[in-house]
């Protein structure tokens, strides 16, 4: 069983090459290749050549003399640092056998992950499948669009933050610089940190299917789309408000405004046609024109008018879907107050 390997969030060294490990991992792991992504194509070529003993042989030519001693110093550092590591590679073959054999020949223990990385990942798939029949109830935070609910889940313990884990924050306008994780990074992080949680309840925020290009694994959207929620009703003001602070007056003090102002665009085009096109013109010439004075009272506008006539609508009809489902509405204040009493 490797549930409690995940739970106790052992770490782990992965011998795997850079670009399989890219692909995907487990959140605590670092990898430390046994072989180099060119190593590993030229391993590959033999053994499908001339089979397993000529692979293994030209993979012992490749990785010797300073390579190898280079490669080992970097594992028993990370092992010195984590005593509890334990070694993968893809399936648990040769190549953490080899490394757990030369961490022994200078007296370093270290086990073996049974099945290597796929043993691990079926392990994080089973848990997020689970998840969807266990008995943790969970609570959906809900609201229109700059209403905080990612801010109410960042302040609640016994929560997940979903969009954190997708490094987006769910809406054409959503993006980070930074990349997205891989499908198979996001759903390892999201069990990890499922099972991390030992509360009765779960909170969530009331997510689409797909968060950017990460997807929500099915069953477990479908969970969070039967579970109850709570509804965050704030003016229209304080969402406006919230959405400049967020998207606006971040983005200034991390980025340059013409830039800042290219990306918005940029992101506009990208609704456009569910806009329709005078909205379109509009809002385009609203955001031009803020950045262009540098006008706050002009960023407000734009922002209304994103949520009077796109977001809001789109919005309300999910809402009116979802009503049966509320258990409380009121104010960001009020609604977290009761969360905080319920939890």
């Amino acid at each position: 069983m490797l549930v409690p390997l995940i739970k106790n969030k052992i770490p782990f060294i992965d011998v795997r090459a850079p670009n399989e490990f890219l692909v995907g991992a487990v959140p605590t792991s670092i990898n430390l290749p046994i072989l180099s992504n060119d190593e590993r194509i030229e391993v590959g070529k033999i053994y499908k050549e001339n089979g397993n003993l000529a692979a293994m042989e030209k993979g012992y030519s490749l990785v010797s003399g300073k390579i190898k001693n280079k490669r080992i110093s970097n594992w028993i550092q990370f092992v010195e640092n984590n005593p509890t590591a334990q070694v993968y590679c893809a399936r648990g073959g040769q190549r953490s056998k080899i490394a757990q054999s030369w961490l022994k020949e200078i007296g370093v223990d270290i086990d073996i992950v049974e099945g290597g990385f796929k043993a691990l990942r079926n392990t994080c798939l089973d848990i997020l499948d689970s998840a969807s029949r266990d008995n943790k109830e969970w609570i959906i935070i809900a609201g229109k669009t700059g209403s905080g609910k990612t801010k109410m889940i960042q302040q609640i313990n016994n929560s997940i933050d979903l969009e954190g884990l997708a490094n987006h924050r769910g809406s054409a306008f959503g993006s980070f610089e930074t990349p997205q994780p891989t499908p198979i990074n996001f759903e390892n992080n999201l069990a990890y940190q499922y099972l991390s949680i030992s509360s009765s309840k779960i909170f969530f925020e009331d997510e689409s299917k797909t968060i950017g290009r990460v997807v929500i694994p099915e069953k477990f959207f479908d969970k969070m789309t039967s579970s109850k929620l709570v509804l965050i009703e704030e003016p229209i003001e304080n969402r406006i408000q919230n959405i400049y602070d967020e998207y606006v007056k971040k983005g200034i003090k991390n980025n340059d405004q013409t830039e800042l102002s290219k990306t918005l665009l940029r992101k506009l085009e990208k609704i456009s046609k569910r806009l329709g096109g005078t909205n379109f013109k509009i809002v385009d010439n609203l955001i031009r024109s803020a950045f262009e004075n540098n006008d706050k009272e002009i960023h407000f506008e734009w922002i209304k008018q994103l949520l009077v006539n796109y977001y809001d609508k789109m919005y309300s009809y999910q809402l009116n879907q979802k009503k049966d489902r509320c258990i409380k509405s009121g104010d960001w204040a009020e609604v977290k107050q009761y969360i905080l009493s319920s939890a």
